[in-house]
């Protein structure tokens, strides 16, 4: 139900964070890897780097209250995907957020906003974060 939404849209909310604060030091590719994939592709950039970890934790939390406040749903096997395969998306849809403007809202719009926030405020304002910490390897 309402946990796996909030699931998925924490997960999303992360991947969409790693990618906005990592973009400047990564490839295109990599940088849309976060959004049509995972954000497992940064950890071992997150072990390595734990105060990752802070950012992270805020915005998945924030992504996750709203997900309890609009009852984005989901099911079982789905909490956690995020929008991977539109695993996230589709399970919000047959557990009855049938309004597609809205699914947008809450996995595109909302997460986009929450890791752009967390962009300014981390890597910009507080100078926590340094983008070179989430630089990718290159592939070979």
């Amino acid at each position: 139900g309402i946990g796996s939404g909030s699931a998925n849209l924490g997960i999303t909310t992360a991947s969409f964070t790693l990618a906005v604060m990592g973009a400047s030091v990564n490839s295109l590719g990599g940088t849309l890897s976060h959004f049509i994939g995972t954000p497992k592709i940064q950890m071992a950039n997150m072990l390595k780097t734990p105060k990752l970890f802070v950012p992270i934790g805020i915005v998945s939390a924030l992504a996750g209250l709203e997900g309890a406040i609009l009852n984005v749903g989901g099911t079982p096997a789905s909490a956690g995907f995020g929008i991977s395969g539109l695993t996230g998306p589709l399970a919000a849809f047959s557990t009855g957020t049938n309004n597609i403007l809205l699914l947008l809202l809450e996995f595109i719009v909302i997460p986009l906003a929450l890791a752009y926030l967390a962009y300014l405020l981390f890597v910009k304002k507080l100078h926590f974060i340094q983008p070179l910490d989430l630089k990718l390897p290159e592939a070979e």
